[in-house]
């Protein structure tokens, strides 16, 4: 039989407070919106990523998207690898 709508989540009655968990990658292979990205959410919020396969660019090319980015080095560095290592626990595993 036909199934009604899935569980509802409640709205956050903050916007702003969902935004402080959410997370981002930086496959769009577009400077504007990584900088966006890097304005709005922070550098902190932000996970290296390059959707590859199927897109075929060099990661040569994102990193150097992710440095001229307007953040500092070591912003640049929480997002190239730091962040995730934080997220995902991954400096206290072998």
């Amino acid at each position: 039989g036909a199934r009604g709508p899935g569980p509802t989540v409640p709205a956050s009655p903050d916007p702003g407070a969902a935004l402080q968990r959410m997370y981002v990658d930086t496959s769009p292979f577009s400077p504007a919106h990584l900088t966006l990205n890097a304005e709005v959410l922070g550098p902190e919020r932000m996970l290296f990523g390059t959707d590859s396969p199927p897109l075929s660019v060099p990661l040569e090319d994102l990193v150097r998207m992710i440095e001229k980015l307007p953040v500092d080095k070591a912003a640049q560095q929480r997002i190239l690898g730091g962040n995730a290592e934080a997220l995902f626990d991954l400096r206290s595993r072998p």
